[in-house]
C-alpha cells in the first residue's frame, strides 16, 4: 500500500516538472504569447466578469445619474465585449444594469459601441 502512494506521489511530481518545464507562457504579459488575436468565449465571459466586479456601481439602475467611472473601471471597460454584455446582461426592465449607462460608459472609457448597436432597450447613437 505504501509503495502505491509513493508511486502516485512520483508520477505527480514528475507530471508538475513536465507541465512548469514545458509551460511558454509569457509571465510580464501573463498569457501565452500564441494567443489567437480573436479571443476565446472563456477570455470574454472573464473580460465581462472583471467588468461587472469593477464597473457595476456605474451601469446600476440604483442611481439616476451616469458618473464618471474610475482608471480600473475603465480599463477592463475596453478589454470587455461589451456587446456581449448587453445581449447576456442587459434586457427587458433593466432590473440591474441600464442600458444607457452602459452604453455612456462604454464610450467614455475608448471602447464605444457601433451607431445603431442595441443595449437592452437603448440604441447607441
Amino acid at each position: 500500500m505504501a509503495i502505491t502512494r509513493t508511486h502516485n506521489n512520483v508520477l505527480l511530481v514528475i507530471f508538475m516538472i513536465i507541465g512548469f518545464t514545458t509551460m511558454k507562457v509569457n509571465m510580464a504579459l501573463g498569457k501565452d504569447p500564441k494567443t489567437p488575436k480573436t479571443p476565446s468565449l472563456a477570455s470574454r465571459c472573464w473580460g465581462i466578469t472583471n467588468f461587472i466586479v469593477y464597473c457595476s456601481f456605474y451601469v446600476s439602475t440604483i442611481y439616476p445619474f451616469f458618473y464618471e467611472p474610475n482608471e480600473k473601471c475603465c480599463s477592463y471597460a475596453k478589454k470587455t465585449d461589451i456587446k456581449l454584455f448587453c445581449k447576456r446582461f442587459v434586457f427587458g426592465k433593466e432590473m440591474i444594469y441600464s442600458s444607457w449607462k452602459v452604453v455612456d460608459l462604454a464610450r467614455y472609457c475608448r471602447n464605444p459601441l457601433p451607431k445603431g448597436t442595441k443595449c437592452g432597450n437603448y440604441i447607441a447613437k
